[in-house]
């Protein structure tokens, strides 16, 4: 494992951070595209590895069957084709390639594009225009049962979580590369997903592989899922629209979520500022035998993904005063959440935290939450200038403990999944067994270097 060690206590000791992600960034594109085009024949993005070993899913087991290239993840699919359009437009400014270098991957990224693009539409047609979390490679949809995947007869009603990444995926691809068509009738799947979420037509389709992360639908149980993740699309889908109407989407989702799933000083039974999971049809915190649950990393990747919103909106006069109201509480948000979920010893942000008990009950730890905080960490620097010291400190400790501790050099610079409280990778898998396609990762740092490139200008 990489021995790093890093000291960031000035904006410019954080640039020099930008040839290591660099780096980093370039390794595990060229392994997406280079796994993409070893096989002609498989039109789908190919992750399908196991990041301890460096081996590949498939030949798959009957027993491991799932982890094989038959089973379609649209969420995988989806991410993806937001990841490679982002990457498109980083290569340009990337550090260590000269522009003819970055031209040519550049062209390598929009065939796959378009080629993956063709491959899911297709399943989306034969679906009804619905996706799903996990398909046949014939686009039949799967679920799991009794540890099997069976036909799914029907997907059910209102839209789900791979709706949600596959219609902000499509969209960001189609308008990278100019499919005007295709980007209205991407734009219009995305709002019809937006919907369904502010009206309660939405439900999980995740499929669970791992016993101490719960998934399943639970009735009156609601999720703050669904509105944050939709803000990284609807930030997205105003900047690509240049449509107010957006913004005003973003607002109305950040609401709900302060309202909901924050404490502002409402409750006084929990601290200032805890963020939890769910709540009941009342809108109370869902307390589940006692305990009311926190994802720390879901509350930084809130802050980052609403603070794409509010870097667009504190320049809109109708937004302008909502934008200053957030920056009043932001830092203190981001450095609380941080703060309960941290674990400096193994360097890693725990999965869940009981804001009761003041105590993490999944000490396990995934690599995502650690490129989001930066992400949003990066964002505060440009939105909040004033919170810049907590800010960089906060990116030196993600930054010590993912280049460190997560990365793995032997398997394209790709970061273990999960880490346990001890340290150790440890093979569960957080949400799909396809390894991520530089969704949470690859977006987050190139957020990040695009802000230090912004501010050193």
């Amino acid at each position: 494992m990489t021995t790093y060690d890093f000291t960031v206590n000035t904006r410019q000791d954080a640039v020099r951070l930008i040839p290591v992600y660099d780096r980093i960034l370039l390794d595990v594109l060229d392994a997406l595209l280079e796994r993409y085009e070893r096989d002609p024949d498989y039109p789908f993005i190919d992750t399908k590895l196991n990041i301890i070993t460096g081996k590949d899913h498939y030949p798959a087991s009957t027993d491991d069957f799932f982890k094989g290239k038959e089973v379609i993840y649209a969420w995988i699919q989806g991410r993806a084709l937001e990841s490679l359009a982002g990457h498109a437009v980083w290569l340009k400014s990337c550090s260590l390639l000269t522009p003819g270098d970055a031209a040519a991957r550049i062209v390598r990224i929009e065939k796959i594009l378009r080629e993956v693009i063709d491959s899911m539409e297709d399943i989306r047609a034969r679906n009804h225009d619905r996706m799903f979390f996990t398909f046949s490679r014939s686009g039949e949809p799967l679920e799991t049962h009794r540890g099997q995947l069976r036909a799914l007869p029907r997907i059910p009603d209102g839209s789900n979580f791979s709706d949600l990444f596959y219609s902000k995926g499509l969209l960001c691809a189609a308008a990278y590369l100019k499919m005007e068509t295709k980007a209205g009738e991407a734009e219009h799947y995305f709002l019809r997903v937006v919907n369904d979420i502010r009206n309660r037509r939405f439900t999980t389709d995740q499929q669970s592989f791992d016993p101490k992360n719960p998934v399943t639908a639970v009735a009156g149980k609601h999720l703050q899922g669904p509105f944050m993740i939709a803000l990284s699309g609807i930030a997205e889908a105003a900047a690509i629209t240049g449509r107010k109407a957006w913004l005003q989407q973003g607002r109305e989702f950040m609401e709900h979520i302060f309202k909901f799933h924050i404490n502002l000083g409402e409750r006084s039974e929990l601290l200032q500022y805890d963020f939890w999971e769910a709540v009941d049809s009342s809108g109370n915190p869902w307390d589940e035998n006692g305990v009311i649950l926190c994802d720390p990393g879901h509350a930084l990747e809130f802050a980052g993904l609403s603070l794409k919103c509010l870097l667009q909106m504190r320049t809109v006069p109708e937004f302008a005063g909502f934008a200053e109201k957030c920056r009043s509480f932001y830092p203190a948000l981001i450095t609380h959440c941080f703060r309960q979920g941290f674990n400096p010893q193994a360097g890693g942000i725990c999965k869940s935290y009981d804001l009761k008990a003041h105590r993490p009950v999944n000490t396990d730890m995934p690599w995502w939450s650690l490129p989001e905080t930066i992400r949003a960490a990066a964002e505060m620097l440009e939105f909040a200038p004033e919170s810049t010291p907590a800010m960089l400190k906060i990116i030196e400790q993600c930054s010590a403990a993912f280049l460190g501790k997560f990365v793995n050099p032997a398997v394209h610079s790709m970061a273990y999944q999960t880490r346990g409280a001890d340290g150790k990778p440890v093979d569960v898998i957080p949400a799909t067994p396809d390894a991520d396609p530089g969704y949470h990762t690859g977006l987050s740092i190139i957020a990040f270097l695009h802000i230090l490139s912004r501010l050193e200008s």
